[in-house]
């Protein structure tokens, strides 16, 4: 059997193995001879397997099943989703804060004073806007997205003469003879060259979405530390489609080990009701009343939410679970659709006990990360995490700064008795003088202002050295974003430092390019 992600391995045409394009062969030649009645039933469950498992994904196999089996999926459904989803609720709660400080969003704040100083760092912006304007060059550069490598000799293979079993020759235009090929050298080359050509064609052309969604993924990762891809072809369209999946709203067992392993993996979409009958027409979705959407606010255009499962189900009951994709109403908890996540050549069959030894399964998600999660858990860590922190003690010393500054610039203060003007609160214009019927010396008594001290020096030492400390860990230094003013510095320090500067960078790249392979290899 060819693997199916070995370029190397593909017919020059199509790109499919040439044993794949034959068709398959009936089942009950691996089935066990010797028992006819079990030979029968398997070859049923196999038979509907391939069946099921339709290459264009368009069957629906929800259409085959009663509705009381249908009703016990979705509760399981929902009700998994629901525990994987509070495996990872500390998560949450840190992406969340770290996409806040981001944004620069200001929560409405009362202490010190209604209306006291609420400004927020912009730390965690710069670090993300520094890490997308390196990054984004080092990943789409120009039109070249795709490159094939070659591995092993690409000497190429001789023609073997079959009298002399030597390999064969023909005479040159000099005389000398000259070797004649079965596979010319460089042809592993020569391939490898057009599928990087072809498929970065497909990905700036075919593809629209994929370059701009790329840049977001790169401003979007250093800020949450983990971001999805979700490669598929889109019968629709005609063409291969990459789209970039939030990491909240893909939902993972936080303790999974690898996305490979997980026995779940929940996508929160969301469909409106024009797009939901559309679905139903074309037969891709089960014809139900789904209500209102949640939080329409009368609406009647609001989109549903819906949660596509990808999951292990044993639909023909033989006792081994095979993949599924299974598409649920959230609300309503009514299933939609339910759709094969296999091939018909990733169904392995002992053919001396005559089942089902394993099903390959199909990944559509491949997950770029930041940084590892030092704990373990399947989302990455990025700057939100770790500066987190930091940015939230910075805009404490700074606003302090700012209220200290305003108090001592606002003054106020205390009056006696013994001057009155009869006039309540007294008021100032720019310039103005007022009159009072008493003597400076006792008015000078009677009025007792506020002592602030102002900004605290020690108070703006701190707030630098937090700021240099958020810097460091974001790897944004004068000399990288232009700021330096160092004009005599040698010129071979200067690269010393950038090269220095760049270290963090140039790891999280190669990260981030390892995930892109894993997506390519997936869209190939």
């Amino acid at each position: 059997a060819y693997p199916i992600d070995d370029p190397m391995l593909m017919d020059d045409a199509s790109g499919i193995p040439s044993d794949m394009l034959a068709p398959m062969q009936p089942a009950q030649e691996v089935m066990a001879p010797e028992q006819p009645q079990q030979q029968e039933q398997e070859e049923d469950q196999f038979e509907r397997l391939i069946r099921w498992a339709d290459l264009k994904r368009t069957r629906n196999i929800a259409e085959e099943l009663d509705d009381a089996e249908l009703s016990k999926i979705g509760q399981r459904v929902h009700r998994e989703y629901e525990i994987d989803l509070g495996t990872r609720s500390d998560w949450e709660d840190k992406s969340r804060l770290a996409m806040d400080l981001a944004m620069q969003i200001a929560k409405q704040k009362t202490s010190p004073w209604v209306g006291a100083s609420n400004v927020v760092f912009p730390l965690m912006t710069t670090a993300a806007v520094q890490f997308a304007a390196r990054s984004y060059p080092a990943v789409v550069q120009g039109r070249n997205v795709v490159k094939g490598v070659v591995i092993g000799p690409d000497n190429g293979i001789p023609q073997v003469d079959p009298n002399t079993q030597q390999p064969a020759a023909i005479p040159g235009p000099d005389g000398q003879p000259q070797p004649v090929w079965q596979i010319p050298p460089g042809s592993k080359r020569a391939r490898a060259d057009r599928i990087g050509e072809h498929m970065s064609y497909q990905l700036l052309e075919e593809m629209p979405e994929w370059e701009e969604e790329t840049d977001k993924l790169l401003h979007i990762l250093p800020i949450i530390g983990c971001v999805f891809r979700k490669s598929q072809y889109d019968p629709s369209m005609g063409c291969n489609s990459s789209m970039l999946v939030m990491a909240q709203n893909l939902v993972i067992d936080y303790h999974a080990k690898a996305m490979e392993r997980a026995p779940r993996i929940t996508e929160c979409l969301q469909f409106y009701p024009h797009e939901i009958e559309e679905m139903v027409r074309s037969g891709l979705f089960l014809d139900h009343n789904y209500g209102i959407a949640d939080n329409s606010n009368g609406d009647d255009d609001a989109p549903h939410e819906f949660l596509e499962q990808h999951r292990l189900l044993d639909l023909d009951e033989d006792g081994y679970a095979e993949p599924y994709i299974v598409t649920l109403h959230k609300k309503t908890m009514k299933v939609a659709r339910i759709v094969a996540r296999f091939d018909p050549d990733g169904v392995e069959i002992d053919t001396q006990e005559g089942q089902i030894v394993r099903i390959k399964p199909i990944h559509y998600y491949t997950k770029y990360d930041f940084l590892p999660n030092p704990d373990g858990g399947i989302y990455g860590v990025g700057f939100g995490q770790l500066l987190s922190p930091i940015n939230e003690s910075v805009n404490t010393a700074l606003n302090m700064l700012f209220d200290s500054g305003s108090l001592q610039n606002a003054g106020g203060g205390f009056i006696g008795r013994g001057p009155s003007m009869h006039s309540g609160s007294i008021k100032f214009r720019l310039g103005e003088w007022k009159m009072i019927n008493t003597p400076g010396q006792t008015l000078r008594e009677a009025v007792v202002p506020n002592q602030h001290q102002g900004p605290s020096t020690v108070l703006f030492q701190l707030l630098g050295l937090l700021i240099e400390a958020g810097r460091e860990v974001a790897s944004v230094k004068d000399v990288l974003s232009g700021e330096t003013a160092a004009a005599t510095m040698q010129p071979t320090t200067l690269m010393a430092l950038i090269e220095q500067g760049l270290k963090v960078f140039t790891g999280i790249v190669k990260r981030v390019q390892r995930s892109l392979k894993k997506e390519m290899n997936k869209l190939f």
